[in-house]
């Protein structure tokens, strides 16, 4: 048996930073992921936006967290290979009663240490963006706002924590854990064991379950699904910023952004379900998504869509984060991360390390780390069927094998031999953008299984 001194759960975006902070310390860890391929749940269904934390509620955890995962990954995120993108943010008024609530928004920004959150007038928001819906008031102006890539960032974290001694184990869903002295005996329904010293529970949308093996049951999971419109590339031309209605008291709104891959994303909804695994994408919630579009951008109604789906948030009871240490239980729970996981996932990788060190062991930094970069698949990045010094070097990079995103052969066979390869053809979407395009792998789609069957050995049909 396998004996570790720390077992993370969850391969998510928060238990991937989680275990690459990890890999700093001279510790045996391990990260358990119950699906083929990380950031398979909550991770690969966010907005993708960075934010630097003046919309979280004042005096929390979630805002101290996510203001400093803000600070690490616009530091720590060029030396990864993550793409980020500074395109700025507003929150539009165009009613006497919204400017009220910008106004304030404003104030209660600058006051709690945001100085770069400003007021603009809307003669200067129409000017300058002209798509917005005529009448415009004024508007909250974000400068600092980022978009990002949210499918290469947990790529980025993990390959990070693998290259620097955290051993990774797919498929592996704990479904026991066992109470040892000195630890934990964790499970899984092959009937393969693992002892750890300290169990990190990372879980996300299945948090409360693994909580449950354990025998703590400090909150519940209120799923929250988030429905989202895709428009086509075509529509960053018309809509290059991030833009918010006026929040309600029970809604933040339905937002209209630019993507890193060059699209415009319309959403989420918010809707509380009972099912964790109801992606499904309803016609109330298109309906909504519609809405939004005619109420801010109507310039976008009737651009092509590329795709409808829907995300799940693992929120709980609570509206604060679940960060509860149990040290003399050798347990830590980070759950309840909600939709903010994304930025925060670096700071809450940090506070955890505060947790852990040195209250259960002692830092013992590593003296040598070895440094890892993702390739960068943002619309803006030099692409390998691009580059003339790539192409030179290796001809895979001029043979186009998704026309759509501009794919190449090369990508393709690079992701499916990288020390992490995918599991799932969706993994292999997520790692290289290959079928995410207008044709939805309809014409590259039969070649790339093939790619991937043969690099898992399978006989192909």
């Amino acid at each position: 048996m396998s004996i570790f001194d720390i077992a993370v759960i969850g391969a998510g975006v928060v238990g991937t930073a989680i275990a690459r902070d990890l890999s700093r310390q001279d510790l045996k860890v391990v990260l358990l992921e119950a699906n083929p391929d990380f950031g398979d749940e909550s991770s690969k269904g966010n907005s993708a936006l960075m934010t630097e934390g003046h919309d979280t509620p004042v005096g929390t955890l979630e805002r101290q967290l996510v203001v400093r995962g803000y600070q690490r990954y616009v530091a720590e995120g060029p030396g990864l290979g993550l793409p980020m993108r500074k395109t700025g943010a507003l929150m539009l008024a165009w009613t006497e009663a919204q400017r009220v609530i910008v106004e304030h928004h404003v104030e209660n920004a600058n006051a709690e240490g945001f100085p770069n959150v400003h007021l603009m007038d809307g003669d200067e928001v129409s000017r300058r963006w002209p798509q917005f819906r005529p009448g415009v008031l004024c508007a909250q102006w974000m400068p600092d706002e980022l978009i990002a890539d949210p499918f290469s960032t947990p790529y980025a974290y993990l390959l990070d924590a693998v290259t620097n001694g955290v051993e990774y184990r797919s498929h592996w869903r704990v479904s026991k854990a066992e109470r040892r002295s000195g630890g934990w005996r964790l499970g899984n329904d092959r009937g393969d064991e693992i002892e750890a010293r300290l169990v990190v529970n990372a879980g996300g949308l299945r948090a409360d379950h693994v909580e449950a093996l354990a025998g703590y049951r400090d909150f519940e999971m209120r799923p929250r699904r988030g429905q989202y419109i895709l428009l086509d590339k075509p529509a960053q031309a018309i809509h290059d910023v991030i833009a918010y209605p006026t929040p309600t008291p029970t809604s933040r709104g339905i937002l209209i952004a630019p993507t890193i891959f060059g699209n415009v994303l319309v959403g989420p909804t918010a809707e509380e379900v009972e099912d964790r695994d109801d992606r499904s994408v309803t016609d109330s919630g298109l309906a909504a998504l519609q809405q939004a579009i005619d109420d801010m951008v109507p310039s976008l109604r009737g651009m092509p869509v590329n795709t409808i789906y829907a995300g799940m948030r693992p929120a709980t009871n609570h509206s604060e984060y679940q960060i509860i240490p149990r040290f003399d239980e050798d347990w830590l729970t980070v759950a309840g991360i909600r939709s903010t996981g994304f930025s925060g996932a670096l700071g809450i990788a940090e506070y955890v390390m505060s947790l852990i060190f040195p209250q259960v062991f002692d830092p013992k930094p590593k003296a040598q780390l070895q440094e890892t970069r993702v390739p960068d698949l943002s619309e803006q990045s030099l692409r390998p069927w691009a580059d003339p010094g790539k192409i030179n070097a290796d001809p895979a990079y001029a043979e186009m094998l998704c026309h759509c995103e501009r794919i190449t052969m090369g990508e393709v066979r690079d992701a499916l031999a990288s020390p992490l390869p995918p599991q799932s053809i969706k993994g292999l979407k997520r790692r290289t953008r290959a079928m995410f395009g207008r044709c939805q792998g309809f014409y590259c789609g039969a070649r790339v299984q093939a790619m991937f069957d043969a690099a898992k050995g399978k006989p192909h049909a």
